[in-house]
């Protein structure tokens, strides 16, 4: 367990494959869900981590505070520059840093990918929020919104806020039954992103809801691994 911040919640694990390579690794960063309020980095380890370490990425499964938006992308982002800071020391490629999550793990992934400062060479987003606003109708979420002016915090929390030239590679997956966040949060960001001239792809999983059994989980990476081969982060 490895202290990337002032706060006792942040910690994160390292975890490396079991065989040995010459010369550097991908890594990737791994935020967990639970709607800012709840979850662990430990519901990744198995459903998420693992499959990274097949690939062959050294993975950074991050803890983080809980309760509210704004602290919870604070440290997302410390996060993100604390490892891109030590990669090397950890035998990761600096230049092939991947950000995930899911959910408000994604929301997460995506805000500190575009917000770090750091170079990210991918973000994979698992239906994530991607436009905040939306959601103030629903008293559970104005609960982790920041106090002072909901709609403000919304915005400025929002990833789609900060589309513009230059992001990171996208690649989003989310299933068209979704009812806790609509597919249409991918839609519109790779839609976005796009438009400003960016990278970016999406995945719909027929039938998917928040959460998919392991064959839809199945294909969304045999695409994420396509993905990120095509971009350079995994060998061909």
């Amino acid at each position: 367990m490895f202290p990337y911040g002032p706060y006792p919640e942040n910690q994160l694990d390292l975890m490396w494959p079991r065989w040995s390579k010459t010369g550097q690794r991908p890594a990737v960063i791994v935020f967990h869900g639970g709607g800012w309020q709840s979850g662990s980095r430990t519901d990744m380890r198995y459903r998420v981590c693992r499959r990274y370490l097949k690939m062959g990425f050294i993975v950074a499964n991050v803890e983080y505070r809980l309760g509210a938006i704004g602290p919870a992308a604070e440290d997302a982002i410390r996060a993100l520059q604390w490892f891109g800071s030590v990669a090397q020391t950890y035998g990761a490629d600096p230049r092939r840093i991947v950000v995930t999550g899911e959910s408000a793990g994604a929301h997460l992934a995506l805000f500190a990918g575009f917000q770090s400062g750091v170079p990210v060479a991918a973000i994979v987003n698992f239906y994530g929020l991607s436009n905040l606003l939306p959601f103030l109708s629903r008293p559970e979420f104005r609960e982790v919104l920041t106090a002072g002016d909901p709609e403000s915090f919304a915005r400025e929390l929002s990833p789609l806020t900060h589309v513009r030239g230059g992001l990171p590679p996208v690649f989003s997956v989310h299933g068209t039954a979704d009812e806790s966040v609509p597919p249409d949060q991918t839609a519109v960001l790779t839609r976005s992103i796009q438009a400003a001239g960016g990278d970016a792809s999406s995945l719909f999983i027929a039938g998917g809801t928040h959460g998919f059994s392991t064959t839809q989980a199945d294909t969304a990476f045999n695409r994420i691994l396509a993905f990120l081969r095509a971009h350079g982060v995994v060998d061909r």
